[in-house]
């Protein structure tokens, strides 16, 4: 005579596939963490080059006589 509640659990065969759901879930959050934490090693020297390309817009401004060289002064350190 066998005891207690077999390999499924109390639930049979609910138990099982609750069980695969939340294995499935636990292993899409740890490709979601492993994704987001490649982006941020390896993707991050792009916003970094924004404000040289700011810089360069604020030059081209002053070159054409948009601004003058104080706005071009007090543009570019807030952008700094």
């Amino acid at each position: 005579m066998m005891m207690g509640y077999g390999f499924s659990g109390p639930l049979g065969w609910l138990g099982i596939g609750f069980g695969m759901i939340i294995h499935l879930a636990f292993a899409a959050l740890v490709i979601m963490a492993a994704i987001w934490m490649f982006k941020a090693v390896f993707g991050g020297g792009h916003p970094a080059e924004r404000p040289t390309d700011a810089v360069k817009i604020l030059k081209q401004r002053c070159a054409k006589g948009e601004i003058t060289g104080e706005e071009y002064q007090r543009m570019k350190k807030e952008l700094e």
